[in-house]
C-alpha cells in the first residue's frame, strides 16, 4: 500500500469510475429525451387521425342533408380518406407495444370497412335512393367511425403506458448507476486513507574509536499520518430507493387491510409528503372516491367527499388524461403530485400526495411516486367495498 504506483492506480480508478458513470447517465438522458419526443409525436399523430375521422363523419352526413351539394361532400370524403390511411400507417410504425399494435389493427379494419360503406352510400345517393343511403350512413357508417376512434385511443393509451414503464425503469437505472459509482469511489477513498507512509530510515554515523555507535536519524523532517475522516453517508437517493423497494415488497406481501395505512404513511415519508390519498373511480366512472389515506383526519376526508371525474382540479385531470400531474406550491401553500393508477389497459384512479419544499417538480420524487402508484394499483383493483374503504381509511 505504500507504493506510489498503487496510489496512482487508485486515483486512476476513481477517474475511470466517474467517466463511465457520467457516460452512461448522459446516454440514458438521451434515451429519455428521445422517448419524450416519440410520445409527443404519437399524441400529435393520434389527435390528427381522430380529427380526420370526425371530419369524415360530418362530411358523409352531408350526402343526405337537405340543401347540401352531394358532389362537394363526396369529393371532401374522397380527399380525407387517403390522409387518414397515411396517419394510420404513421401510427403503426410508432407503436411498439403488442397490445397497442393489436388495437390499431382493429382501427385499420374499421377504416377499411368505412371505405366500402362509403362507396355503397355514394352509389345509393347517385341513384336517388336517399333512404337507403341514410340508413347506411347513420348506422354502419357511424359505427365504423366510432370503432376506429375507440381503437386508436386504446392503442395510444397502451403505447404510452408501456413507454412510461420503460421510462421508470430507466430512471431507476440512473439511480443504480449513481449509487454504484458513489460506492466505488467511497471504497477507493477508504483504501487510500489506510495507506501509511514508511517509517524514517535510521543510519549509523562514523564515530571515533572507543565510543559506541549511536543511531542518527535522517535529516528529513518527520511526517505524521492524519487521522481518517469518517466514511460519508450513502447518498439520499440511494436510501430513498432502498426504502421504496422495501415498502413495495411489504405491500405485495400484505395479507390484512389494516397493514395498508401504515405502509402508505411510510411511502409518504420517502416522498417527504405531508399526506397521501388513493382515489379510485366508481364502477360507473362518474366520480373518484378515497379508499386509502394517511396524514388527514377523518373529518377532513369527510369534507373532501368524492370528486367528479370532470372536475377542474389536478386529481380529476390526472385521471382523465392518465398522465402524472405536478402542482407547484407557493409561499403559503404546499405543492401536490398526482400519479395515475394503471391496471391492464386503463386508468382506475390516482395517487395524490401533498408535497413539501417544492419536491413535486423533482424527477426523483416523480419516479418514486410512479413506483408506489404501480404497486398500489394492484391492491385497489377491483374497487374495494365500503367495509374495506372504511378499514383502509381508519
Amino acid at each position: 500500500m505504500n507504493s506510489r504506483i498503487v496510489r496512482a492506480l487508485f486515483v486512476f480508478l476513481v477517474i475511470a469510475i466517474g467517466i463511465n458513470a457520467g457516460y452512461f447517465l448522459i446516454k440514458i438522458d438521451k434515451v429519455l429525451a428521445a422517448e419524450r419526443s416519440a410520445a409527443d409525436a404519437l399524441r400529435l399523430t393520434s389527435a390528427g387521425a381522430l380529427a380526420t375521422l370526425a371530419d369524415l363523419r360530418a362530411a358523409q352526413m352531408g350526402y343526405v342533408a337537405r340543401g347540401q351539394g352531394e358532389a362537394f361532400w363526396m369529393t371532401r370524403v374522397s380527399s380525407l380518406l387517403p390522409g387518414l390511411d397515411e396517419q394510420l400507417a404513421t401510427l403503426k410504425t410508432a407503436l411498439t407495444a403488442p397490445g397497442a399494435q393489436s388495437d390499431l389493427e382493429g382501427a385499420a379494419a374499421a377504416v377499411d370497412n368505412f371505405h366500402k360503406l362509403d362507396a355503397r352510400a355514394q352509389d345509393f345517393v347517385k341513384s336517388g335512393d336517399g333512404l337507403l343511403a341514410s340508413d347506411l350512413i347513420f348506422s354502419d357508417g357511424l359505427e365504423a367511425v366510432s370503432t376506429a376512434s375507440t381503437q386508436i385511443q386504446a392503442a395510444v393509451g397502451d403505447e404510452l403506458q408501456a413507454r412510461q414503464t420503460g421510462v421508470t425503469a430507466l430512471r431507476i437505472r440512473q439511480l443504480q448507476i449513481l449509487g454504484g459509482a458513489s460506492g466505488g469511489v467511497l471504497l477507493i477513498v477508504l483504501l487510500l486513507g489506510f495507506t501509511a507512509v514508511g517509517q524514517p530510515k535510521v543510519i549509523a554515523a562514523a564515530v571515533p574509536a572507543g565510543n559506541p555507535a549511536q543511531p542518527i536519524e535522517e535529516s528529513r523532517p518527520k511526517r505524521t499520518l492524519l487521522p481518517l475522516q469518517p466514511a460519508a453517508e450513502p447518498q439520499a437517493q440511494d436510501k430513498a430507493l432502498a426504502k421504496a423497494a422495501r415498502i413495495c415488497t411489504e405491500m405485495a406481501r400484505a395479507q390484512e387491510v389494516r397493514q395498508l395505512p401504515g405502509l402508505l404513511e411510510r411511502a409518504a415519508g420517502v416522498l417527504d409528503a405531508s399526506g397521501m390519498i388513493v382515489w379510485v373511480a366508481d364502477p360507473a366512472r362518474k366520480e373518484l372516491r378515497s379508499v386509502m389515506a394517511c396524514g388527514y383526519s377523518d373529518q377532513a376526508l369527510t369534507r373532501m367527499g368524492s370528486i367528479p371525474v370532470d372536475a377542474a382540479n389536478a386529481v380529476a385531470h390526472a385521471y382523465r388524461s392518465a398522465h402524472l400531474r405536478a402542482v407547484t406550491g407557493h409561499h403559503s401553500t404546499t405543492g401536490a403530485l398526482v400519479t395515475p393508477l394503471f391496471v391492464a389497459d386503463h386508468c382506475i384512479g390516482v395517487l395524490a400526495a401533498e408535497m413539501k419544499g417544492g419536491s413535486e417538480t423533482d424527477e426523483r420524487s416523480q419516479a418514486l411516486a410512479s413506483i408506489f402508484a404501480a404497486q398500489l394499483a394492484t391492491l385497489v383493483s377491483p374497487p374495494p367495498d365500503a367495509a374495506l374503504t372504511h378499514a383502509a381509511n381508519g
